[in-house]
């Protein structure tokens, strides 16, 4: 991957957005103090001490005769007599008892000043204010009659939408570039791996894409190897296939041959079983020449008598159990007759499963076939006492070509379980294998789908 732009590092990004957002936030401030500045001069707010001043001023003119409208506006007053009755007032009774407690005390409000004012006639002027700004017009003053903290307000306000269009900026610009790591991670999830890299202009980021493009090599290395082997062994098992042909119309030659040659009844026997058993080889064969090459099973279902199948793998089944003197157990808990499956590939499914379960059994032990069901669906249980499946075989048994050599798929190509599997998925159904938890051995249970 060619960076071909410009990058620039996190912390830098990030120090870009922090400084922008300063020069806004000391613009912002800027800004307010010049309206507050102008909305003083101008008029339109009356400063916190207008009124105080302005008191000042007609101190003169209130001793000798008082007149309401030459007060300031957002002040309220009381005139009382020297017997303390009240003359003239335009306070609130709640201001009155204020007042009150302000007279017999001396203690002042932090926001209600009073300005006493003895007039000639020898009566008592309270006039009450407040040392805070407010609006000249009276609209404005009512919908808004604190300024001051209306102004603040609004200043922390922008500050914070500030703050969150930069934040909202800033990680969008991540997002932005995250993207190309996005992408080229769902890429190799899901094994795809003939993509280009797309650089981005943060530095940090392009490091992880090149840490991903290299991954991405090795990946693209390692699955065409793993490719180049499981296609050395489709050609080592074609060939192989080949190769046991020509034993086997040897093999077939000559038990014609002998059963032409007037033989004995279990000579005949034996004859036929030969020649049965290469029949079913010989099929077999052109199976696994048909999956090796074509990576496909072709399945032809019929109804057949399960007692006439069970029939055949046992007999199968115990040819291949005398080579080690093991008991082979049926037991068919079936009640249903009949079976609506491929009978070939069911037949090769279950005998490989237990000629892996003959492989890997000690001599003069035993092999429990169990056929059962469950609903609309026939099991086929093979349990053995041999070594058992490791972990990893647990996990990977079921895979085409898999083969380990501590465990019990050594020795051959991988194809049994396998393809027992997808005989299993053929018919709807699956295929598990565990370890037996009381004794030692495995148990391999195929299930299938019974559809008549």
């Amino acid at each position: 991957m060619e960076i071909k732009k410009s990058t620039i590092s996190i912390y830098r990004l990030f120090l870009e957005h922090l400084i922008g957002l300063s020069v806004a936030i000391i613009a912002l401030i800027m800004v307010f103090i010049l309206i507050v500045s102008i909305s003083f001069q101008s008029g339109i707010v009356l400063q916190a001490n207008y009124t105080d001043v302005k008191l000042s001023k007609l101190e003169d003119t209130l001793t000798e005769n008082f007149d309401r409208t030459l007060l300031p506006p957002y002040c309220s007053y009381i005139v009382v007599d020297v017997n303390g009755e009240i003359i003239d007032s335009d306070m609130s009774k709640k201001d009155l008892e204020k007042m009150k407690s302000y007279l017999l005390s001396g203690k002042k409000s932090y926001y209600a000043f009073y300005k006493e004012i003895s007039q000639h006639n020898g009566n008592i002027l309270i006039i009450k204010y407040d040392m805070l700004a407010h609006f000249s017009n009276p609209l404005l003053h009512k919908m808004i009659p604190y300024p001051e903290l209306f102004t603040l307000i609004l200043l922390f306000g922008s500050i914070i939408l500030f703050a969150v269009i930069t934040a909202s900026k800033f990680s969008k610009k991540l997002r932005k570039n995250l993207n190309s790591i996005v992408t080229a991670t769902e890429k190799i999830g899901v094994q795809d791996l003939n993509f280009d890299i797309t650089p981005t202009q943060i530095l940090e980021f392009n490091t992880v894409l090149n840490t991903i493009e290299k991954l991405k090599v090795a990946l693209s290395s390692s699955l065409k190897e793993q490719w180049d082997k499981e296609q050395q062994k489709k050609s080592q098992l074609s060939a192989l296939a080949h190769d046991i042909k020509t034993p086997l119309t040897v093999i077939k030659g000559n038990a014609e041959l002998l059963a032409e040659s007037d033989p004995s009844k279990e000579d005949e026997e034996l004859i036929a079983y030969i020649q049965s058993s290469s029949d079913t080889i010989e099929k077999y064969i052109e199976l696994l020449m048909s999956v090796v090459n074509n990576n496909s099973i072709h399945i032809d279902k019929n109804e057949i008598s399960l007692k006439d199948f069970l029939h055949n793998v046992f007999t199968e089944a115990t040819a291949l159990c005398k080579i080690k003197n093991i008991a082979f157990n049926l037991n068919n808990t079936v009640k249903c007759p009949t079976i609506y499956v491929d009978r070939d590939l069911l037949k090769r499914a279950i005998i490989n499963i237990i000629d892996n379960a003959v492989r890997y059994s000690d001599k003069n032990t035993q092999i429990c076939f169990t056929v059962s069901e469950n609903e609309s669906y026939i099991l086929f249980n093979i349990a053995d006492l041999g070594k058992g499946f490791s972990e990893e075989s647990l996990k990977k048994a079921t895979q085409e070509f898999f083969t380990e050599d501590i465990s019990r798929t050594n020795q051959h190509y991988g194809l049994g379980l396998s393809f027992a599997k997808a005989v299993a998925q053929l018919h709807h159904g699956t295929l598990e294998i565990k370890n037996q938890m009381d004794t030692n051995g495995a148990i391999v249970s195929l299930k299938i789908k019974n559809n008549i």
